[in-house]
């Protein structure tokens, strides 16, 4: 059970790193012998997650404390289901089954506004409290980071026993290729040549002369929390220092309307382009650019794009924020700074002026990068699910 694999209405399929997890997930699960179905929020339509993978909504989207308690025993009631996997932890409030586990993808409570939304000294002590019972119902909650293991710790420690570190994964074998210097080329990226283009030498910022630009790639999912407004500021900031920087915005808002303003905004500035692209094509665009931003100001795990880029090799740019700590050490592997747009644009400007750091930060992320592997990943969920859904 999940919150959003669609949206509500059925029509719009969501493509951020949540749900690439619960496609992974999924097709664990099916290597794995089970039949798997998802259900979620919606207007009573079906869809497939994947072939032959059906995901049924259900007409209960009410938020309480922030939970979901409706939808959950509307779930349980109607779901003829051996075991459960409850895909964000709240959802396991107030019951769960048995054989069950959730998971955590980071703490998502840290947001600007989030005390807004429990008023009062008493609205948080009632969210504490069920989501001590969520966390306390399955046998197992997997989190992505040790941020939440650390929180939950501190809260309750008694609950220590129930949680199990699985970090993200990344497909070392398709964004892992040594090919990808940076400056080769790909189609789908805007400017761009076809592949097989003699790579460029590596660009200097604000170095004079014909040479290819420093690009800097933005791969999120285009909301606030995911630090685009501070993302976008850079942007506009250093295209209008710089001639030779380019910024490539990646990834899809949950709003049609949103991704036509934010492209007409793209449009009328120069060097800054924004498109998406499915997942698939993702390792070429990440070995066409110098710098991969991850800019969370808040609600971050282990970030696959973060992992992402530091398999292809290139210099990250993270904040720290949630489990970016679990994957970044400032001035190894990248860069780690405060969610501050400020410290964004003088990270991205120290980067994009010296090419033997960004080079040498590319190559130990992805050394790093190695630690976390899908076959890693998957072994791990293996032996969790076995452990749980074993009578």
């Amino acid at each position: 059970m999940t919150t959003n694999h669609y949206h509500p209405d059925g029509e719009r399929q969501l493509y951020g790193g949540a749900e690439r997890y619960g496609l992974e997930l999924t097709r664990l699960l099916l290597d794995l012998g089970y039949e798997v179905e998802w259900w979620q929020v919606g207007e009573g339509w079906v869809r497939e997650i994947l072939p032959g993978v059906p995901i049924r909504s259900i007409r209960e989207n009410s938020f309480s404390y922030q939970t979901m308690p409706a939808l959950n025993q509307a779930f349980h009631a109607r779901a003829n289901v051996d075991y459960a996997l409850y895909f964000v932890a709240f959802l396991a409030y107030p019951e769960a089954l048995p054989r069950s586990l959730a998971i955590s993808h980071g703490i998502y409570w840290d947001y600007p506004g989030f005390d807004v939304t429990l008023a009062t000294d008493n609205d948080r002590e009632e969210w504490r409290r069920r989501m001590l019972l969520a966390l306390a119902g399955p046998r197992r909650i997997v989190s992505v980071d040790t941020a939440t293991i650390q929180w939950v710790n501190s809260s309750w420690p008694g609950l220590g026993h129930k949680l199990v570190y699985i970090p993200n994964f990344v497909d070392l074998q398709a964004f892992g290729s040594q090919a990808g210097r940076a400056g080769q080329t790909a189609a789908e990226v805007p400017g761009e040549a076809a592949e097989g283009d003699e790579p460029a030498p590596e660009p200097i910022l604000g170095q004079p002369g014909g040479g290819r630009p420093v690009r800097v790639l933005f791969p999120r999912r285009m909301v606030q929390v995911r630090g685009l407004n501070e993302a976008a500021r850079a942007a506009e900031v250093l295209t209008a220092r710089y001639e030779n920087i380019e910024f490539h915005f990646v990834g899809r808002f949950h709003d049609e309307g949103l991704e036509k303003e934010f492209l007409r905004w793209a449009g009328s500035h120069r060097n800054i382009y924004y498109y998406w692209l499915p997942p698939h094509a993702m390792p070429r665009v990440y070995r066409a650019v110098d710098l991969v931003l991850i800019p969370s100001r808040s609600t971050e795990g282990t970030s696959l794009s973060c992992l992402e880029g530091m398999a292809a090799g290139r210099s990250v740019i993270a904040t720290w924020v949630g489990g970016l700590t679990d994957l970044i050490i400032d001035g190894f592997n990248g860069r780690l700074i405060p969610p501050d747009g400020q410290a964004l644009v003088e990270a991205i400007e120290e980067l994009g002026k010296q090419p033997a750091l960004r080079r040498q930060l590319g190559e130990n992320a992805r050394q790093v990068a190695r630690a976390f592997s899908l076959e890693r990943w998957r072994q791990r969920w293996s032996q969790v699910l076995e452990e749980v859904f074993t009578p």
